[in-house]
Formats: C-alpha cells, structure tokens, sequence
C-alpha cells in the first residue's frame, strides 16, 4: 500500500467534495471544478446523488447535522415529479432535458436522420428521445438507491417496472443476453425496484422470480450469466458485475462464485473508472460468499491500487474518471471539456473501488464504508 497516495487523500478529499458545492445551493454539486460546459453547471440530481454517496463513504455524511441530512434527503426528492413524457413518480432533473433542447442545429439534424434511419432500416440509432428516456430511468434508480442507502426511502412508489412474473419474464427474455453488461443492467435494476418500492405480497413474489431468472442463465463452467456463445471479457466482467449488483438487493447467494474468481483473476482491467470497479465488485462480492483463492484475490486487489492511483491528482482529494481526463459527458448530454483534471464521478466510482479493496485486504482499518450500488 503506497501510504503517500493515503495520506494524501484522506487528508484532502472532504476539501475536494466540497469545493464541488454550487454557490446557489449546498446540496448541488458540479461534475468538475475545470472545464464545465453549460450542461456541467447545470445538471443537479445525478450529481447530488454522487456526492452524498462520496459523502457516506468517506463518513463526512454522519458527521452532518440531522436538519443538514435531511435536508439534501428532501432536496433529492423534490426531483420526484409527474411529467408527461415520463412514468409517473420518476426523477427527473429539468435541466438534464433542457440540455437536449439547448442543441446545436448539427444535433438536432443528427436526431432526425437517426430517427428516420430507424424507420425505414435496420439500423437501431439511439436517438436523443430514447436516451432521455434511458437516462431519466437511470437517474430514478440512483436516487432511489442513494436514499436507501442513507437509511431513507422515496416518497411516492415508483411501479413503472414488470414486478407481476408473466410480464417480467417476457421484459427479460427479450433482452439481448448476449450483450450481458446491458442486459444484467436491466435486471439490476428490476432486483432494486422490487426490493425497494413493493408490497410485501409482490415483492416476495417478484424476488423469488428473478432469483429463479437469473439461476437459468447461470453458466456452471465460466460463472457468468449469458446466453449461448462467451462474451468478450469486458462484456463477461462487467455484466457479471450488474448481476451481481442486483443479487445484492434480493439477497441471492452467487450462483458459482469460484469460476467467476477464476475468471477475473486472469485479466486485467482497462485505465476506465467504469471497468476498474467492475472487476473489483465481482472479486469482492464472490471473496465474501467463498475462502477460494483467497490469497491471491488479496494479492490482485492490492495490485489494483496502482490502477486506482494512476487516476489520482494529489494535492486534490480527487480522481479523474480517465487517466489524465476528466468524465466529459453525461448519458448523452457534454459536460466538461475533459481536462487534466478529477471529477466527481470518477472520484466516487475510485472510492467505491478503494471501500472494498480496503475491506478485503486491509480489514482490520476502518478507511471507507462500502456502498451498495
């Protein structure tokens, strides 16, 4: 363990948290202090949600006030809201939308032919339509995620998902499981809107569907959950890495933990926030189900803290979500410049990383709590 790269963070990453404060409001945060575009001072929600998440892992969230948690708890709510596009009781960040209506005329005309491709091909553009609808549905999760996390909970149910089994087994059999990073993504998401906004009759019920799903499509010989021909590494990891994410919320065991073990021990992963975690979440929710290869799942995570220090600016508190390169955009929308700089998705996502090597390797410390995603 490189003890400078340590102290260097622990000393400076609450300074670096809040410094991303927005003058108008404590509990808006900007995605980065350099090279903000106008959708990176605007956007609020997502932002937020990763902050106080940042904020409980590195325990500056129990050092708050009860009238300041509650607070950024209501101020996160206040984004539950009826819009006509939308299912009812999403959240939904008004300037996230507004930052599709703000684009150029280049934009705009890139919409159309991709809305007019997808009619009269083959092709299967993602438009500025679905990808709002996607990410208004990925930011109804965070929220509902975040909160939970934090010992709270959503205001208002949010049932726009297929809990009743016959239409979530029709949803998931559709998806292309080929494609396990996607697919396992929306399973994911089904395992935390079962377990978070139901009753007790259909989220029993629900819950005991999807483990049943999930089971079949369990690969005995590799760990990973996919149908028919092996996917490339990367959609192997992280996809098992979704999965697993939503096991976590109904509470199943991973099916065959070892093989997945195995599996991740012999790659490695890209310098992306994204791929670093992913591959750590698997090893660590598999190292806590089985004493298998124990030493040398230590040993590659340890290894990884060299990846994760690559993404490190000291002086700062904060990563980058790149090597050298701030995150610049933000499910769809252009957010920075990308610059030499950290942000604060890439700093959560690296302390997330950081929580569960720590618990691992080093459990005797108390260094960061560990999310649940």
């Amino acid at each position: 363990m490189n003890q400078k790269f340590q102290d260097d963070l622990f000393n400076n990453i609450h300074d670096y948290l809040i410094s991303l404060e927005s003058s108008d409001s404590k509990f808006h945060f900007y995605p980065a202090k350099e090279g903000l575009l106008k959708n990176g001072e605007k956007l609020s929600l997502g932002f937020s949600c990763l902050a106080l998440k940042s904020y409980y892992m590195t325990g500056l969230w129990e050092k708050q006030s009860t009238p300041f948690q509650n607070n950024w708890i209501e101020f996160i709510n206040s984004f539950q809201k009826n819009h006509t596009n939308f299912p009812i009781n999403s959240y939904v960040d008004s300037e996230y939308l507004n930052g599709f209506s703000d684009a150029g005329i280049n934009r705009q005309f890139k919409n159309i032919t991709k809305t007019l491709l997808n009619l009269t091909t083959n092709f299967d553009f993602d438009t500025d339509e679905k990808k709002k609808q996607d990410g208004v549905r990925a930011e109804t999760k965070q929220a509902i995620s975040t909160l939970f996390q934090v010992g709270s909970k959503n205001k208002l149910a949010f049932l726009d998902f297929p809990y009743k089994q016959q239409k979530a087994e029709n949803f998931l059999t559709n998806l292309n499981w080929q494609k396990p990073w996607s697919a396992g993504a929306q399973y994911s998401a089904l395992c935390v809107f079962s377990a978070t906004q139901l009753g007790k009759n259909d989220r029993e019920e629900s819950i005991d569907f999807l483990k049943n799903f999930i089971k079949s499509l369990s690969n005995k010989d590799t760990g990973g959950y996919y149908k028919s021909s092996m996917p490339s590494s990367k959609e192997f990891i992280n996809g098992a890495m979704k999965v697993l994410t939503g096991l976590d919320w109904i509470e199943q065991e991973i099916h065959y933990p070892e093989k997945l073990i195995d599996y991740c021990l012999m790659n490695k992963p890209s310098h992306e926030g994204c791929d670093i975690v992913d591959i750590i979440y698997v090893l660590y929710r598999c190292n806590k189900e089985t004493s298998y290869k124990r030493l040398q799942v230590e040993e590659y995570l340890e290894n990884q803290l060299d990846f994760i220090e690559k993404h490190y600016f000291y002086g700062t508190g904060g990563f980058s979500y790149f090597i050298n390169k701030s995150q610049n955009t933000y499910y769809g929308l252009d957010i920075t410049k990308g610059l030499r700089a950290p942000d604060l998705h890439g700093t959560t996502l690296l302390l997330w990383a950081l929580s569960m090597i720590y618990e691992i390797v080093f459990p005797d410390k108390d260094y960061l709590k560990v999310i649940k995603p």
